[in-house]
Parts: C-alpha cells; sequence; structure tokens
C-alpha cells in the first residue's frame, strides 16, 4: 500500500464491472487532478452511469495482477458539469426517454445549462426536435425519481447508512425508507437482501433504538433461529435458544424470555405442546415447524397405500427378478433382490448403503421391472451432477429435483399440491442431500398411490440446508428400509472401497505398494510443501502415470476455502502451473483466463446450469466482457458481464460441493490445520468421489484424527418422532 488518499473528485469513463447482487463496482475514471490521471476505482458504490461526477474517499491499494487501484470507502455522486459530461450522463440511460441521439440533440441547444433547463424549465425540452409531450412526461418521471434516490440517500447517510445499504434500502422501500429505518429499523434483516440482522442492529443503534427495546430482542431470537438453520437445525431447544440470544445482544435472560413468550403467543414462533420441560421444548421458526409437519404427514400417507394386502403378489415378483436376472446376465445377493421386492411391493422404500454395495444396479434393476409392468417413472436427483450421473448409469433421463417440478425463481414450483406430477413413480438419488424444505416440495407433488424409492449413503455428510433427512426416515423406523452391505465382487479388488469401509468403521486405511493399488499417501506435514506435492502430482505425476487429463479428469479436494491447502489458494497455484493463458479482464472480481476450470456456483434455470457444474473457459469477447463456458453435459453458455459472479475456479474444490459427483482421480489435503474440519464423514465423502484413484497428502495425525472423530455435529429434528406420530395416527394406534 502507498500514500493514502482520502478525497478524489473523479468523472466516470468507464463501467468495468458492476455486480447484480450487490453494490460492488468497478470503474475507469478521470481524476480532476491532472496529475492522477486515468483510474481504477474498486468497492461498493451507487449504481453509477458514464459521464457522471464522483467524489470518492478511500485509500490506495496495490493488487498484486491488477497494480495500483482506488479503494472506495465512501461515494458521493453530482451531477456532472461539462457540456461532455452531461452528454454522456444523459446518453447512460440514467434517465428514460433520453438516449443518445436525443442526449446530443439536448446538450447541441441548451450546452452546459442543460441539467438547470431539465431541473427549472424543462418545458422547453419541448423546443428540441423529436420530443413532444409524452416524451417529456417520461424525462421528468424519471428526473423526478432520481432526484428522490438523491434525497432519501442523503437522509439515510445522515444514520450514517453507507451507500451501497442505502441503494437496498430505497429498492425495497422507496420513499417510504427513511420512516421505516427510524420506526423498525429491524424489518430490514428480513426484507432487504444483503442485511441481515447484526447491519440492522447498528443501523438500529445509530438511530436510537435502545439496547433493551423489545424489537431488538425479538429480532434478536428470530435472527438466532435462522442462523441456526445454516447450522442444519430444524428448532432449538428453548435453553439454548435463550441462551444464544442473551450472548448475541448482551441483555439481561428475563427481558428474552418474556420477549419470547409474547412472540410464541402471537405465532412469530411455535413451540410444541409436548410434556416435556419448558426448557426443553423445540422452539421453531414457523415455516420450519410446518414443514417438518407436512413432510411426516405426507411420507406416512404415501406409505400408507403399503399396507393393504394388495398390488403383486411376493411370487409374481419373484419371478419378475428371476426374469431380469436370466435377460440381464446379472446375479443379484439376497439383500439386492430384498430391496427390489420392497420398492415394488411398498409405496416408500429407502434404499442406502455404501460403495460397491450396488445401489446403482439395484436401481436399474427396479427401473427395468417396472418399465415390464408399464410403470410410468420419473427419476431425479438434488443436484445436475448427480442427475447426470444417475442418466448415465440407468441410461434413462433423470433431473434435477427443481427441474422435475418446475422451479420458478424466487421460490415457486409448478408441480405441487395443486398441479401433481404425472407418475406412477419416483426414484430420487443422493438422498443425504435434500434438506427438509426440498424433500417437503418433492412429496408435495407426488400423487397418492405412487411409489416413491429414496436411495442414498447415510453414512455421507449432510444436506447444506436444514435436517437430516435420511436419517431421521430411518430413524424413525417407520418406512421400509434396505441397507445394502455385502460388496461387489469386482469391487473387493479396489482399495478405495475397501478404504471407504474401513474409514467409516473407524478403522485407517491400508496403503498397499502393489503396482494395481488405486488408493496412496504421500506424508507432508508441512503445508507448503503439501501443496507442492499436489501441485506437481495433478500437474505431472498422475497425468504420466494414470493418463488423466489434468482439468477433466483429475479434482482436488479440500476440506476449507482458506489456508495453504485451502481450497482459494489451491486453485491459484493450479492455474498458474496449468494454464499460462493471460488474465481476461482486469475489472473482472476473479482473475479468470480462457482454458480456466470453472464452476458454477447457483442454479440458473435460464441457462439450464446449476450450482456445481463444472465447465471450461473456452472464449473471451473483451468488447463486452462476455465469456463462453464449454460445460460437458450442456454444450457452450454464454455469460454476460455481470453474470460471471456466479463462476468460481474449480481446480480445487471443497468436498461439500463434491457432493453427488464421481471423478476419476481425487487428490485432497489432509493436514493438522484443518483440524475444525477433519471429520470422519467429512474423509468418507471425499474418497467415495473417485472412480479410479485416490491420493492423500497430509499428515497421518490428521488422518488419524479424522477417522476417530465421528461426533456428528447434532441436528436439532423432530422429524423421526413426528413421521412416528402420523404412522400411528393413519393405522388407528
Amino acid at each position: 500500500m502507498t500514500n493514502k488518499i482520502k478525497r478524489l473528485e473523479v468523472t466516470v469513463d468507464r463501467i468495468v464491472f458492476q455486480s447484480e447482487g450487490n453494490s460492488f463496482r468497478v470503474i475507469r475514471v478521470t481524476s480532476s487532478e491532472n496529475s492522477e490521471g486515468k483510474i481504477t476505482a474498486v468497492g461498493e458504490m451507487p449504481e453509477v452511469y458514464e459521464g457522471q461526477d464522483l467524489v470518492l474517499e478511500g485509500d490506495w491499494v496495490h493488487h498484486e495482477r491488477y497494480g495500483r487501484q482506488f479503494q472506495v470507502k465512501k461515494c458521493k455522486v453530482s451531477p456532472p458539469t461539462t457540456k461532455k459530461g452531461v452528454k454522456k450522463y444523459l446518453a447512460s440511460g440514467l434517465i428514460k426517454g433520453i438516449g443518445e441521439k436525443y442526449a446530443e440533440r439536448i446538450v447541441n441547444k441548451f450546452g452546459d445549462q442543460t441539467l438547470d433547463v431539465i431541473e427549472k424549465d424543462p418545458d422547453f425540452l419541448l423546443d428540441v426536435d423529436g420530443i413532444g409531450e409524452k416524451r417529456l412526461n417520461q424525462i421528468l418521471e424519471s428526473w423526478e425519481q432520481q432526484k428522490e434516490i438523491r434525497d432519501v440517500m442523503i437522509a439515510l447517510k445522515s444514520h450514517d447508512i453507507s451507500t451501497a445499504y442505502g441503494l437496498r434500502i430505497y429498492k425495497k422501500y422507496g420513499s417510504q425508507s427513511q420512516e421505516i429505518v427510524k420506526r423498525d429499523p429491524y424489518r430490514l434483516a428480513s426484507e432487504v437482501d444483503g442485511i441481515g440482522f447484526m447491519i440492522a442492529d447498528r443501523i438500529a443503534r445509530k438511530v436510537g433504538i435502545d439496547q433493551e427495546d423489545p424489537g431488538r430482542i425479538k429480532a434478536g431470537l428470530r435472527y438466532t433461529l435462522t442462523e441456526s438453520s445454516t447450522d442444519g437445525h430444524i428448532y432449538l431447544p428453548r435453553r439454548v435458544l435463550v441462551e444464544k440470544t442473551v450472548e448475541l445482544l448482551d441483555v439481561p435472560r428475563g427481558l428474552v424470555e418474556n420477549q419470547l413468550e409474547k412472540l410464541l403467543a402471537e405465532g412469530g414462533l411455535i413451540t410444541s405442546e409436548e410434556s416435556e420441560p419448558t426448557n426443553k421444548k423445540p422452539v421453531y421458526l414457523p415455516f420450519l415447524y410446518y414443514a417438518e409437519q407436512e413432510v411426516a404427514e405426507k411420507l406416512a400417507v404415501l406409505d400408507s397405500f403399503s399396507r393393504p394386502e394388495s398390488g403383486l403378489s411376493a411370487g409374481y415378483i419373484s419371478e419378475l427378478i428371476s426374469g431380469y436376472q436370466m435377460e440381464s446376465g446379472l446375479d443379484y445377493n439376497q439383500e439386492q433382490q430384498q430391496a427390489i421386492r420392497k420398492a415394488l411391493k411398498n409405496k416408500v422404500t429407502i434404499i442406502t448403503g455404501g460403495p460397491g454395495t450396488g445401489k446403482t444396479t439395484v436401481i436399474t434393476g427396479i427401473i427395468a421391472i417396472m418399465e415390464q409392468l408399464g410403470w410410468e417413472i420419473t427419476l431425479a436427483a438434488p443436484t445436475g451432477r448427480a442427475a447426470k450421473r444417475l442418466t448415465e448409469t440407468t441410461e434413462r433421463e433423470a433431473k434435477t429435483i427443481h427441474r422435475t417440478l418446475g422451479y420458478k425463481p424466487p421460490g415457486t414450483f409448478t408441480h405441487n399440491e395443486e398441479n401433481q406430477l404425472s407418475t406412477d413413480v419416483v426414484i430420487i438419488d443422493e438422498l443425504s442431500m435434500v434438506d427438509l424444505r426440498l424433500i417437503n416440495h418433492l412429496l408435495r407433488a407426488i400423487p397418492v398411490g405412487s411409489h416413491l424409492v429414496l436411495v442414498g449413503d447415510a453414512d455421507q455428510l449432510p444436506s447444506v440446508g436444514p435436517g437430516d433427512v435420511i436419517k431421521d426416515i430411518i430413524k424413525s423406523e417407520v418406512i421400509s428400509i434396505v441397507e445394502l452391505t455385502r460388496i461387489y465382487r469386482q469391487s473387493k479388488t479396489s482399495d478405495i472401497v475397501k478404504n471407504a469401509h474401513r474409514i467409516n468403521k473407524g478403522q485407517y486405511p491400508v496403503i498397499q505398494s502393489r503396482d494395481d493399488a488405486d488408493f496412496f499417501f504421500f506424508e507432508e506435514t508441512n503445508p507448503v510443501d503439501a501443496r507442492k506435492k499436489i501441485i506437481e502430482l495433478v500437474a505431472n505425476e498422475i497425468p504420466g502415470e494414470w493418463g488423466m487429463d489434468p482439468l477433466e479428469d483429475i479434482q482436488v479436494l479440500s476440506p476449507m476455502y482458506k489456508g495453504v491447502c485451502g481450497v482459494n489458494m489451491l486453485n491459484q497455484k493450479l492455474q498458474s502451473r496449468l494454464n499460462d493463458n493471460d488474465n481476461l479482464d482486469s475489472g473482472m472480481v476473479q482473475d479468470f483466463r480462457v482454458g480456466d476450470k470453472v464452476m458454477q456456483t447457483k442454479n440458473d434455470y435460464d441457462k439450464g446450469v446449476f450450482n456445481g457444474d463444472i465447465g471450461k473457459i473456452v472464449n473471451f469477447d473483451r468488447s463486452t466482457g462476455e465469456l463462453e463456458v464449454q460445460f460437458s453435459d450442456c454444450g457452450v453458455i454464454n455469460y454476460k458481464k455481470e453474470e460471471v459472479t456466479s463462476l468460481d475456479l474449480a481446480y480445487a474444490i471443497t468436498i461439500h460441493k463434491s457432493q453427488g459427483s464421481e471423478y476419476e482421480g481425487v487428490v485432497l489435503p489432509i493436514l493438522n490445520q484443518h483440524f475444525v474440519m477433519l471429520k470422519r464423514n467429512l474423509l468418507y465423502t471425499a474418497v467415495t468421489r473417485s472412480r479410479r484413484l485416490v491420493v492423500l497428502v497430509g499428515s497421518k495425525k490428521a488422518t488419524g484424527i479424522a477417522i476417530n472423530n465421528d461426533e456428528e455435529t447434532r441436528r436439532y429434528s423432530a422429524l423421526a418422532e413426528k413421521l412416528g406420530e402420523s404412522e400411528k395416527r393413519l393405522s388407528g394406534n
């Protein structure tokens, strides 16, 4: 960092980048101080336009790739003062009704007095060729809106609300922004994108809300429950909720207890009516309470159609299985035959098992026999990668659950309880990745009488969202479950499969020295040395020994984003080693290059790409800032400049992001520095992502810590109990 400059007066020359999701901007500007010349300014700013004059406050920083930049802390927008600036300003699209053609005509007529004319004597605009009453009204309406935005922003600034947050508040509330901020600032936490409780709380203190204000305490209780849901919890016990909220707000416990009672009475939060001690009673956010209740009831109703002695006889099912085995040449073991029987006989079935136990082979058999019976089958999985893999293994079309249900942003589904799927069977793979909310939407769309087959590995990492659906259903002992434990003959020689099962049992993997080994461990206790080894393995050793392509076949998985061997640093180093093309654009948030391996980080149903899809940058248009990315299953996808933020480098990804995928080779750093993430199910999930090769690089001690740590963070959920209660009600017990 060089000398700090507190204030710069500049004119906007070019918008290099503006994020769609927030107020982050990269702009090229000209300083009124000739000595500075052209400047790149970065930071959160209002929606600026070419030709605008800005007053920027911030610091000079030196970016290792982009060089000297001005890091913006505050940004004040001023109307342009020069004829050239006014013309550029009006042509930018800020004022509706004035494009480039009309901007030139207006400025040619009124010169540097143009903005005063629009503000004070707008009727003179009628003297401009092409501007009539209709266009004039459009211009004036847009001009007044811009004035209103400026006035509101000035008012919010008086409460020390940044420009970036002020714009989000105005976008939500318009002219009422200031009143809402003063009266109920905690509304912002739940209603304004990007403003959580902590920011709303800071704003509240600025406008004079007392620390012990009831509204603050209620908002704190809701925030505590919302945060707990991001950790996978459906509810919190009352005692835990109160303690966490007291710690968050730094207020007396009695005040929190009092406001909790009021929220429960108002229906803002919900608790159970069970006879358990008050402090242990679960407290829910309403939407999670009803989702949990609904999932339990719908599963029980679907499953209740299994009980009447009707449908396919046991003998006929045995004939169907025998016939398929003869036709396909497969020889199902007893567990696998039992799984097929239950899927045909029962309306709801769970099939679970580890790697090499033949889950996919069982699914294929179930599908073939059901098709022979003339049943219509719907195949789905929680992610695009998992759906693609299901398509490949079954040779039938599989879609994501969201696409199957006809998801429409921001959160509706075409198929629901009023417009259910037209199908006889729904088969869902990778159930461990499905959270409570998604299974609820799915169950709403399945007609009573249809078969539901849920397949997954209960020992994998749980879903990112709230709940642990697969374990809760198994725990309930209500739904028909088959656990596959026998390893297929062809998998018995695989060190990957054997070691995955050893890890799952709490045993250290066996490292073989034979020529056909497929599981390796390189001890490198120093993180820098481990990173160097990983890069050499990916770039040179594995491609040379195994013939794998570094980008197409090998995936580096890391437990964490940060650190010497975290995803972020590994991506930088691997990019430098594997891709010597130049960086695309100094205005991009990330240093992308043509040829980079990238991952889509959010679902885009218009483009047909989904969170976790991996592709390769194949083209870049420098004039527009647009990228083209080649995905293996959906071809070349175009990304406009503002859409590039939905891409990340993917030479390395987190283990969580790898769920539902399989790779030819997996390289995994496992070091003492990863201590907070070292858990058995994390290591097990990473190992089971590979088809042909697993290489661990790091510390034996860290590996041992992970294997011995089978204490999963408890997820508070009552789905198992509610499922049992729903089943009893339906059976009359």
